[in-house]
């Protein structure tokens, strides 16, 4: 496979060349393609190609490696040539971004190391009686039943009771199920789970310009007829506009808040830790205002990441500075 898999390759490459100005260059049997001085080998297109492809499946790759190879090379060489008198900015993005990679996974280390997802019901409770005002409803949410049914049924009034009765027994509850199934009536329950009430009335014959706001005072099993269709329908809770938002509602983004504040607490003490430490092991220390290891430990206030880096990038320039003007200061020995 190897074998063809380098004529395949070769091939390719011919193809490429008589398509392409490319420069006249001595080259090895290894070497398929060159921008300057880059090459692209056929052990590096060979290690890419996907152990599953064959024929002119892997054909199509390579074209499309070398191809993709060919453009990178000629737009990092253009930039280059364009952006160099902005080298310096660009090297220095590329290694701040290095730099926030590594402290990532530093935090991410010990997050791993420490983190427990396992919040329990009494601490997402404990968050959510403390922070209600953060889950006020900007909608109105309701638990129900609807129930839609010929007008030429004969026995709605015992359907209501029967239907009444469900609501505070399992046996009348699977008994007025099943007498829906059995005479195909639509039955739509959505007592166990929160629903807009604009979603509960689009089950009900009501027009999107009118107000049914009132529906939601009364109590009891309601009644609409549209045409010939009956609708029976009752609200077993209502949790309106501006009110807190049920616990059920909001537990699963409670739990991811817990994480995030977890997440937080785990990099923080971390940060203290290393800060500690380094101060009290002479590795690192701070300047001016009086600052030093007793008053950092009589009252810890542990630098953010940001601040840490600014420090840092000031000490540096200072030091640089001065290392500058030492050199710059006449030898009278």
């Amino acid at each position: 496979m190897r074998h063809f898999l380098k004529i395949y390759i070769i091939a390719i490459a011919v193809l490429l060349s008589s398509c392409r100005e490319l420069p006249d260059y001595l080259v090895g049997d290894n070497t398929v393609a060159r921008v300057g001085r880059e090459e692209l080998t056929t052990l590096e297109i060979s290690q890419a190609v996907p152990k599953n492809l064959t024929g002119s499946d892997s054909i199509a790759f390579v074209k499309l490696y070398i191809d993709k190879w060919l453009i990178r090379q000629l737009k990092i060489e253009e930039a280059n040539q364009l952006f160099s008198s902005s080298e310096k900015d660009i090297e220095k993005l590329v290694e701040d971004y290095r730099q926030s990679l590594l402290m990532n996974k530093v935090d991410q280390y010990y997050v791993e190391q420490q983190m427990s997802n396992d919040f329990t019901d009494d601490d997402i409770a404990s968050y959510y009686n403390t922070h209600k005002s953060d889950f006020t409803l900007d909608r109105t949410l309701v638990k129900g039943r609807i129930l839609r049914f010929d007008a030429s049924y004969r026995q709605s009034k015992r359907l209501k009771e029967q239907m009444l009765k469900a609501a505070s027994s399992t046996t009348d509850d699977k008994t007025f199920t099943d007498i829906c199934e059995k005479n195909g009536f639509l039955l739509i329950d959505n007592r166990s789970e929160w629903i807009n009430f604009t979603d509960f009335l689009a089950n009900l014959p009501t027009t999107k310009s009118q107000d049914y706001s009132s529906l939601l005072d009364k109590m009891g099993i309601q009644e609409m007829k549209v045409n010939d269709a009956c609708y029976f329908f009752d609200f077993t809770s209502v949790c309106r506009t501006g009110n807190v938002a049920p616990l059920e509602l909001v537990a699963d983004n409670i739990r991811r808040i817990l994480i995030t504040q977890r997440r937080s607490e785990i990099i923080k003490a971390h940060e203290e830790e290393i800060i500690t430490k380094a101060m009290s092991e002479g590795h690192a220390k701070l300047y001016g205002e009086g600052e030093n290891i007793s008053t950092y430990k009589s009252n810890p206030q542990p630098a953010s990441q940001e601040e840490i880096n600014t420090t840092d990038s000031a000490t540096t320039t200072n030091n640089a500075a001065t290392a500058k003007d030492k050199t710059a200061e006449p030898n009278n020995e």
